[in-house]
């Protein structure tokens, strides 16, 4: 994991403390503390020096409580677990919203989903033997469709091709592999494009608020946005959750205030994209212990959204937790199979487990089940969330007990 040895924080602990001290020491002294500088015996050139140093010291007392009031919030997580969807939630409920070069960008990204969807449920249908489920007019099809590159097509002008993938959709083949899903690399969420390729493929097709909730786009790079929440600034930033992209995060952890790491109750029985003899829950179990337990985030608030709620609710009814071979325990500890409730609570006491820090210096963990695609659940949860990080951050200036 990209620590440094001996790395600290350059902002924040001691010197913050010792700064605020001062600042607020000199804003709250006595008129007489001064040895009466400002009598009637100062010429004008030492009244002069003396009122710039008081203006130099306003400012510098407004400077320094303007960057308390910015919280930079860190969205961690492995890959594909909805940190990106948090991201846009809170450009739905702090930012301007989508606008239409906004709505066009991802009209393409969700054409883009709806093809790479149905090609790897074509190969897979190959890959798991399960050519015997259907006929060779579809096995055509399948071949077809696999022999398109992304932009070699456009869904919305193109109907023959929106109908041939609405018709493999639908084909018992296509549907064996789709129940085999945790075999193979596909998006579950995206099952509701599959849904309605009539209305996605259509001409005027323009994307709705959870359609462009539920697109998927490898997030490379950092992305960051900034929004006024409760008269602070939020600095909140995304950053790939890839293997490849992990070593990218270290430069964003200074002067940071909380993370939101977000990890995806419903892949439980799924493996890594780019390594697939890796559980994805497993993955995301041991990055959630190295953040947590880091010393850079000694004095970081640590929040937990375990998420994809609605898909792991649909998904324990048919796949029992002990099933998979990383998580035997659950049986084994007597826990109801298919049980909704009690996989959750299963798995938020794997994850605070991780928690290894120790008292006096024990970090809190506010864990929270979520849905980032349900924006009134991800506003409740965040309402919650900010509360939390706002009060400690008054409580660390000085103006809260």
């Amino acid at each position: 994991f990209p620590f440094g040895p001996g790395a600290e924080r350059s902002s924040g602990g001691p010197n913050r403390e010792r700064t605020r001290r001062l600042l607020v020491g000199r804003a709250h002294r006595q008129p007489g503390a001064m040895g009466n500088c400002c009598g009637p015996g100062m010429s004008p050139e030492e009244r002069e020096k003396e009122q710039r140093s008081r203006d130099i010291q306003k400012q510098a007392e407004r400077d320094y409580y303007k960057g308390q009031e910015e919280i930079k919030l860190l969205l961690l997580g492995a890959g594909e677990s909805g940190k990106s969807t948090v991201f846009k939630q809170m450009k739905i409920l702090y930012g301007a919203g989508f606008s239409a070069d906004d709505k066009a960008n991802f009209r393409t990204k969700i054409h883009q989903n709806v093809l790479t969807g149905i090609q790897a449920l074509c190969t897979a249908v190959m890959d798991l033997g399960l050519t015997g489920e259907t006929d060779d007019d579809a096995l055509e099809l399948m071949d077809e469709i696999l022999n398109i590159s992304e932009g070699q097509v456009d869904l919305s002008e193109d109907k023959d091709i929106g109908n041939k993938l609405s018709s493999l959709w639908r084909d018992p083949a296509i549907q064996a592999a789709w129940d085999r899903r945790s075999e193979f690399h596909i998006i579950e969420s995206h099952a509701a494009y599959f849904e309605k390729m009539d209305v996605i493929c259509a001409p005027n097709y323009e994307p709705s608020k959870d359609d462009i909730l539920a697109s998927r786009v490898r997030t490379t790079g950092v992305i960051q946005e900034e929004y006024m929440i409760w008269g602070s600034k939020f600095v909140i930033i995304d950053v790939g959750g890839q293997t490849s992209e992990r070593r990218k995060w270290v430069h964003h952890f200074d002067a940071c205030q909380a993370i939101l790491f977000v990890a995806a109750l419903s892949e439980y029985d799924q493996y890594l994209f780019e390594d697939n003899t890796k559980n994805r829950m497993v993955d995301a179990l041991e990055l959630f212990e190295k953040i947590c337990n880091e010393k850079l985030f000694k004095e970081t608030h640590m929040i937990l959204f375990l998420n994809k709620r609605d898909l792991f609710e649909q998904k324990i009814q048919h796949t029992a937790i002990s099933s998979v071979p990383f998580f035997e325990d659950y049986a084994a500890e007597g826990r109801p199979e298919n049980d909704k409730d009690a996989g959750m609570e299963y798995f938020k006491d794997k994850f605070m487990e991780q928690n290894k820090t120790k008292a006096p210096f024990r970090k809190d963990v506010f864990a929270h089940v979520t849905c980032a695609t349900d924006t009134n659940n991800v506003e409740h949860i965040f309402n919650a969330c900010k509360a939390i990080i706002l009060k400690d951050t008054l409580s660390a200036s000085g103006f809260m007990a």
